[in-house]
């Protein structure tokens, strides 16, 4: 009898722990980064959400062999999986808005560029033109005061 309650026990919390996991998995995530360029500029990335954390985590690994690629001397500062945007700002990049600061806007992505004008908006101008020319499109640039395409395209 005592071997009986110990194996239904053991089922019980193995049970328990497959949909704890099976609840963990089934949510969704936003790759979020933030990474600091050598010429003081902060560039805080929001990917579109994924349905699984492994997803988020392999998003968020691309994206970062592409900074890392592309920028040596860049300092990361986050990479995360969040289910909700945590932070003002990360919301404020995300939203489909007017907004706040330099922002490349791709599919899948948004990128802030944040630090010193006319900087930022250069370094926004760059990216979206180099994103083009990599066949990413739609891209753009969108500059804070004006929302305005920045691209010309």
């Amino acid at each position: 009898m005592k071997w009986l309650k110990i194996s239904i026990g053991v089922v019980l919390a193995a049970v328990a722990t497959f949909v704890a996991h099976l609840h963990v998995v089934a949510q969704t995530y936003y790759p979020t980064l933030r990474v600091q360029a050598p010429e003081g500029l902060t560039y805080v990335v929001v990917q579109d959400e994924r349905s699984e954390r492994l997803e988020c985590g392999i998003a968020n690994d691309r994206f970062l062999a592409r900074i890392k690629q592309g920028c040596k001397d860049c300092k990361i500062l986050t990479a995360r999986c969040t289910r909700t945007l945590e932070e003002a700002l990360e919301r404020d990049v995300y939203q489909a808005g007017p907004v706040k600061y330099s922002t490349v806007v791709a599919p899948g992505v948004r990128m802030a560029v944040l630090g010193p004008q006319p900087l930022a908006d250069k370094s926004c101008m760059a990216i979206a033109e180099a994103a083009k020319k990599q066949g990413v499109r739609p891209t753009s640039c969108l500059r804070a005061s004006a929302s305005a395409d920045r691209t010309g395209g």
